[in-house]
């Protein structure tokens, strides 16, 4: 994002617990043949689960070999659209995908039986097993992204492990002039096919070498960046090798009076790479980057903290709805673009948007999150949820289908009011050739544009999803729907 922008509760299930018969599924579905009968007591202890009905018995056998099996508060009300997903015509789905992550360890998705006394029904609930990704596997990738560099017009880094990452993905992965990737998930549908287009920036804020002096390098911004916490900040010099530093200020009694009162701005920091002078020169170039050099921690509760995550975690969503789009029909091409130099020029969404000419198109970046000092409604709760952007950079007709959606799927959505300008790759997307209907999806980070951004890993989750079901939800027709309605 440009700078000048502004209780998990589970249901404990036992290996066997005992239900009334002849019973009916929230989802509608009947077991209309007796269960095994067991004791006399009705104990239903699957309140978000299973509506029961009648009187007799049957036992429950849970083979998620887990003692928490489902949670409680975000659970499946819902069908899924498809249902090439799984094998059995009675669908199950979370509600909140973030919570369906944390169940499923592994690579299969889920299977679980009613214990029947009719074999012949025996399958009635039967998942199928599928060979899928939980979405927990997306913080290794997210922490890779965060251990390189990859500043704004200088992405290679980054780039390329968002490449590898995505090629088993996709149909097919470029690079436009710029260097941003374009990606091309083909859809199903028939003839000529529209195209969504899903940008989000790879670039990173970081700074430049602009002179050295007896061994110490001067620098300056690449992107917005908050100086406050520079000093003391580790960082890599990126000159014929890469040498690490650290940020530093002079003593204070050295600097202008007018210097000591506030923060010490860039002009007065100094990075010291701990070299001779001669040697530092040898080594060191005017116009050499300089990144940040700070490993991502993960922090309780499910939080990142990392440089970079404006607006990698964006990537790692993306990545998700890529993922989640394996196992999803979608009639619609989808456009997955990591673009270059958001924090400086937008120019990497402009160039691909023109180029690639779209249907409509969505962008995905981070938006403030409530922290101490920014607690008003400029700013949204961390790990609540996603963001919808509302402003003249983005199109109402859009918003409303997205806000539809995130509803049915009981996925927390506020709305970030944007009037003007929104400081991300949407303003650029909007405008190009004769204008694309564009929309703005969030994810709540604290301290932005600081070395230790933070995220919660749910956020990311909930957008990655909500983008994959509205993705897979478009019709042929749907760009003929579109019209500027702000009711």
């Amino acid at each position: 994002m440009l700078f000048a922008r502004r209780g998990r509760r589970f249901v404990r299930t036992p290996t066997r617990q005992h239900y009334a018969n002849s019973h009916f599924h929230q989802h509608g579905r009947c077991h209309p043949i007796p269960h095994r009968q067991s004791n006399s007591i009705h104990r239903n202890q699957h309140n978000y689960v299973h509506a029961h009905r009648q009187r007799n018995f049957h036992n429950h056998v849970n083979i998620h070999g887990q003692p928490y099996a489902f949670p409680a508060a975000d659970l499946h009300l819902y069908s899924v659209a498809n249902s090439n997903r799984y094998t059995d015509i009675n669908l199950h789905t979370l509600a909140d995908a973030d919570q369906h992550a944390d169940i499923h360890t592994n690579s299969i998705l889920h299977s679980y039986n009613h214990s029947v006394a009719n074999p012949a029904i025996a399958n009635l609930h039967t998942f199928s097993k599928l060979n899928h990704k939980p979405m927990t596997d997306i913080l290794p990738f997210l922490k890779s992204l965060l251990a390189v560099s990859g500043l704004s017009a200088y992405e290679g880094p980054a780039a390329h492990l968002i490449e590898e990452k995505w090629k088993p993905l996709v149909d097919d992965i470029t690079a436009s002039r710029l260097g941003s990737l374009h990606a091309l998930k083909r859809g199903h549908g028939k003839g000529r096919r529209p195209s969504v287009m899903i940008a989000t920036h790879m670039d990173a804020i970081g700074l430049m070498v602009t002179k050295i002096v007896d061994g110490f390098l001067h620098v300056d911004e690449i992107g917005g960046i908050d100086s406050r916490i520079l000093p003391g900040t580790p960082v890599m010099v990126h000159g014929k090798q890469d040498l690490p530093g650290v940020i530093v200020i002079p003593p204070m009694k050295t600097l202008p009076e007018s210097a000591r009162e506030d923060a010490i701005g860039l002009p007065y920091l100094l990075v010291d790479v701990g070299l001779l002078p001669s040697k530092t020169a040898s080594l060191v170039r005017v116009g050499d980057l300089v990144s940040f050099d700070t490993q991502p921690v993960e922090l309780a509760g499910d939080i990142l903290s990392g440089h970079s995550l404006d607006n990698r975690a964006s990537v790692a969503a993306l990545t998700i709805c890529l993922e989640e789009l394996q196992t999803k029909l979608h009639r619609w091409d989808v456009w997955a673009v990591a673009t270059a130099q958001e924090e400086e020029t937008i120019g990497g969404a402009a160039t691909s948007a023109f180029d690639l000419h779209p249907d409509l198109a969505v962008a995905i970046d981070v938006t403030f999150a409530k922290s101490p000092s920014a607690n008003d409604w400029q700013a949204f709760p961390m790990g609540k949820g996603v963001t919808l952007g509302w402003g003249a950079n983005l199109h109402p007709f859009l918003y409303k289908n997205f806000k539809e959606l995130a509803d049915k799927l009981e996925i927390p959505a506020a709305m970030d009011i944007t009037p003007a300008h929104s400081g991300t790759d949407a303003y650029s997307i909007q405008v190009a050739r004769e204008g694309i209907p564009t929309m703005l999806l969030g994810i709540p980070l604290r301290y932005m544009h600081t070395s230790v951004e933070l995220v919660a890993i749910k956020d990311v989750q909930r957008v990655g999803r909500l983008l994959a079901e509205f993705i897979s939800g478009l019709e042929d027709d749907f760009v003929s729907k579109i019209v500027w309605d702000e009711e």
